[in-house]
């Protein structure tokens, strides 16, 4: 995994025209943009990466759950809608949208008009790299869209070798609960840091207690804001809590698809690393 992130970084060309960018978003929309100078950000993730790359001060809207990126932005509303009326007021060239709210209102409103839109859903951590290096090409941060990514890379390059990846489900919400499938960012994140996905299921499932103990991971990592009480509403998690194979970790470093990731994915390695009576090094 750390060869094929490496290779991707040697094989992205950063190239830009004065006048214009070409980039495919994530569900491959061609998109064509001037380098863009005002921008709506519907996605904290997206955000995230916008600040890695010190392009924060393009952004005139965002979203609930982002920190708001600049003395002048303005907030467009909770995350998951789409106030077409208010984006519209802030002429922004381009919004980036993650993929269920294009899925559910469309860019139409926004394309008549002019206004670029980009289609947030990176799957896994090559696709996170690859939406910075397409954020930097559309903002103009070109040189510190690859420096960021070279240093994510040499971080991952640092990381425990785990002879034996331990099976892992990563709950994302325990009423009801929702784990995260085999085809998400989270489960390729796990991967990364030497663990095993055991969910075969794809997307965020439902799933039940009892499912998770039939299917018996060696680890269940848990969203740190529920640690008081996912065990008082689910006595059935005492199972894994018990065995001392529960992991609570700030959702904030694993649960947003961008460079920051890193910090999560260390949190996993070094604890499979200490857990999992290997020899891996470095």
């Amino acid at each position: 995994m750390k060869r094929s992130i490496i290779a991707l970084v040697i094989c992205l060309v950063f190239a830009i025209n004065a006048l214009a960018v070409t980039v495919k978003d994530d569900i491959s929309r061609t998109i064509n943009i001037s380098k863009a100078k005002s921008i709506v950000v519907l996605s904290p993730a997206a955000c995230d990466i916008l600040e890695e790359i010190d392009a924060s001060n393009l952004i005139v809207g965002y979203t609930d759950y982002a920190k708001k990126p600049n003395p002048k932005a303005v907030n467009v509303g909770a995350f998951g809608t789409f106030n077409v009326e208010k984006i519209i007021s802030l002429k922004p060239d381009l919004v980036i949208m993650p993929r269920f709210i294009y899925e559910r209102y469309t860019a139409g409103p926004l394309e008549v008009l002019g206004i670029k839109a980009f289609v947030f859903d990176p799957k896994n951590i090559k696709d996170i790299v690859s939406d910075v290096e397409k954020f930097g090409l559309i903002t103009g941060k070109i040189n510190q869209a690859k420096n960021k990514i070279n240093t994510f890379v040499k971080q991952v390059s640092t990381l425990y070798k785990i002879d034996k990846k331990p099976t892992v489900a990563f709950v994302i919400w325990f009423s009801p609960i929702i784990v995260a499938g085999k085809d998400t960012f989270i489960s390729n994140a796990i991967n990364v840091a030497g663990g095993r996905n055991i969910i075969p299921k794809d997307g965020w499932p439902v799933v039940t207690s009892e499912y998770l103990i039939e299917k018996n991971p060696q680890f269940l990592i848990v969203n740190s804001r529920f640690k008081n009480d996912i065990f008082k509403e689910n006595k059935l998690f005492e199972y894994f809590y018990k065995k001392n194979r529960v992991l609570f970790i700030d959702n904030s470093l694993i649960e947003r698809p961008s460079l920051s990731i890193i910090k999560g994915i260390k949190i996993l390695n070094d604890y499979f690393y200490e857990n999992c009576n290997n020899n891996g090094r470095r």
